[in-house]
């Protein structure tokens, strides 16, 4: 017998990236977000999760490599964490913005709505 499941959106976020079709390609119009975007689909994939951890444990071992070798005053350790922990929210706003650019852009309708409201945000800051 068939299964006939629906697949939530939330079930389709944690599917492996090799089942599913990426929404946005790299399009060539913008090359910083392109290169995110392979950044973001390279780390997806299932054979980097040994980068993915060390990506996520490497800033608690370069804490603590710092204060054995390299200082151990604790007003040194206090502004090297502070480095640290920008570098480190950096790499989350990155990773957060190509999952938002990795979203579906909507239907026609909602696109329709969108596009005053852009142009009407990008008028407000211009002036």
């Amino acid at each position: 017998m068939e299964d006939m499941s629906i697949i939530t959106e939330s079930e389709l976020d944690h599917q492996p990236f090799k089942d599913r079709k990426p929404d946005r390609k790299p399009s060539g119009d913008d090359p910083v977000s392109d290169w995110l975007l392979n950044a973001y689909y390279s780390l997806s994939r299932d054979n980097n999760k040994l980068l993915r951890i060390g990506l996520i444990v490497s800033p608690i071992a370069l804490l603590l490599a710092f204060n054995i070798f390299v200082s151990n005053s604790t007003a040194n350790f206090i502004a090297f964490f502070a480095l640290v922990t920008s570098m480190v929210f950096i790499g989350i706003s990155m990773w957060m913005l190509c999952w938002i650019l990795d979203k579906d852009t909507g239907s026609r309708a909602m696109l329709d709505v969108s596009d005053p409201i852009k142009e009407g945000s990008e008028g407000f800051f211009i002036t």
